[in-house]
This record gives structure tokens, sequence and C-alpha cells, in this order.
């Protein structure tokens, strides 16, 4: 025996209900596990832009460092130089005048032991004295010379 139409239709309707319901609720599940997937990106994404910003605040900062190390060791080495360099003036000064007082002091003795007041005239021409010196030096250099040999 077949069921009446009648009787079939609230079978179907209590049936099509269930089909519904079980939609409606694969549908909140899947909204549910969207809204959960959008917000592990969002988190993902937070959590990203966190570690890239802080990344680059390190390197920032090793990098700023590193050029203050730098230029506090240029500057060191730059005093260094300059202190050096002043030491090593001094010096070359110092031992410079005291060449020229040497040299002075013996040129004075020739001069004293010249004949016929030669120091007096060297002091007096200057430029006389520069030009026979000169004169006198690119003798004895040619002179002096190796002989190239042909």
């Amino acid at each position: 025996m077949t069921p009446s139409p009648l009787r079939r239709k609230p079978e179907m309707i209590m049936k099509m209900n269930k089909k519904k319901v079980q939609t409606q609720k694969i549908q909140d599940q899947i909204n549910t596990v969207v809204d959960d997937v959008k917000t592990g990106y969002k988190e993902i994404e937070e959590k990203s832009i966190h570690a890239v910003t802080d990344a680059k605040d390190e390197v920032v900062t090793w990098v700023e460092d590193g050029i203050s190390t730098i230029k506090e060791d240029t500057q060191k080495l730059i005093e260094d130089a300059k202190e050096t360099l002043d030491r090593t003036t001094k010096s070359i000064d110092k031992n410079v005048k005291q060449g020229l007082s040497q040299y002075n002091t013996k040129a004075q003795e020739v001069a004293d032991k010249a004949p016929g007041r030669l120091g007096d005239k060297v002091l007096r021409y200057p430029w006389v004295a520069i030009s026979v010196s000169l004169f006198i030096g690119i003798a004895l250099g040619f002179l002096l010379k190796p002989r190239r040999r042909a």
C-alpha cells in the first residue's frame, strides 16, 4: 500500500525542513571557518608586520651603533695623528733650529777666519754669497758626477 499523497507531504516537509536545518548548520559552520581563517590571516599579518618592524628597528639600531663606533674610532685616529704630527713637528723644529744654530756658529767661525773681512762683505751682500755658493755647487756636481760609459 502506498501512502496517500496527503500523507507523504508532511513527511516530505519534515525531510525538507531537516535538510534546511542541516544546510543551515553546514552554512553556519562554513561561515565560522571562514571567519576563523580571516581572523587567522589578520593575526598573521599583524604578527608579520610587528616582526618586520622589530627587525627593521634592530637593523637600524645595529647600523647606527656601527656608524657611531666607526666615527669614534676615526676621531681617535685623527686625534692620534694630530698628536703625532705635533710631536714630530716640534721635534723637527727643535732639530732644525739646533742644526741651523750649529751651522751659523761654524759659518761665523769660518767668516771670522777669512782674510780681508770677507765675513762682513757676505753679511752686507748675501745675494753674492748665495750666487757664488750656487756656482761652486754646480761646478763640483759637474766635476764629481760619474761619467757615462758610451
